[in-house]
């Protein structure tokens, strides 16, 4: 275990004090925040079940080294929006803000690649895009709750533009396989991320003693080490 892994361990296992908040998310309401902290928890939970039903080569692994594939990566999918620990250089508003932009790009990226010709349909993917649109629309309610600007949903045009990046791999079987695999890599270490925030968001909010469960602990171990 790497010293990032060990930092997110503790952080997971509920350990560590809270980071700094702003004094807003004191008025956020502690149902929708522990609503938005179950739903990531349940994401996590679903994703590696995804991936198995929705990838047949076992070779793709979910905890295979984001490394070895970096290259098709960088020139197919876009990039997560980077979430950092809470501080006064990067407020829980930013945070918020790039967690709703970070949700509408992995819901377009699995709308996407479930138009492709030559992708697996599974009763997984849907379930999952429903989990992701939930826990989008929490989020924006704690922005409303705390008197945030509203993020603007991702435009139509978005889903265009990776319709058309995606349209020449996704003819083929295997690199639709890749893509699928690609996007719930990231999701699954984006959504480790967006745990770690909401998780530093529910300490402020609530005083009782938070934990993860061990599953969910050990995926987002495995998910620093890609």
């Amino acid at each position: 275990m790497n010293i990032y892994q060990a930092v997110l361990f503790v952080t997971l296992v509920g350990t560590v004090g809270s980071a700094p908040l702003s004094q807003k998310s004191d008025i956020m309401d502690k149902d929708t925040v522990e609503q938005a902290h179950s739903l990531i928890s349940k994401i996590l939970e679903d994703i590696p079940t995804t991936h198995a039903a929705w990838t047949n080569y076992k070779s793709l692994t979910l905890n295979q080294p984001s490394s070895d594939l970096q290259f098709l990566k960088n020139s197919t999918i876009p990039a997560a929006p980077e979430l950092k620990s809470i501080s006064d250089n990067f407020t829980v508003e930013i945070c918020l803000a790039r967690i709703v932009e970070g949700l509408n790009l992995h819901l377009n990226l699995l709308k996407a690649i479930s138009k492709a010709p030559t992708v697996t349909q599974t009763k997984e993917v849907p379930e999952l895009q429903a989990e992701i649109r939930d826990l989008l629309y929490l989020i924006v309610e704690l922005q409303n709750q705390a008197g945030y600007e509203q993020s603007m949903q991702a435009p139509d045009n978005q889903l265009q533009t990776l319709e058309h990046g995606l349209a020449e791999p996704l003819k083929d079987e295997f690199m639709t396989q890749m893509m699928a695999h690609l996007t719930l890599q990231q999701l699954q270490v984006f959504s480790c991320d967006v745990l770690r925030s909401i998780l530093s968001i529910r300490r402020s909010t609530s005083s009782m003693p938070i934990s993860e469960s061990p599953n969910t602990v050990q995926q987002c171990v495995n998910a620093a080490d890609q």
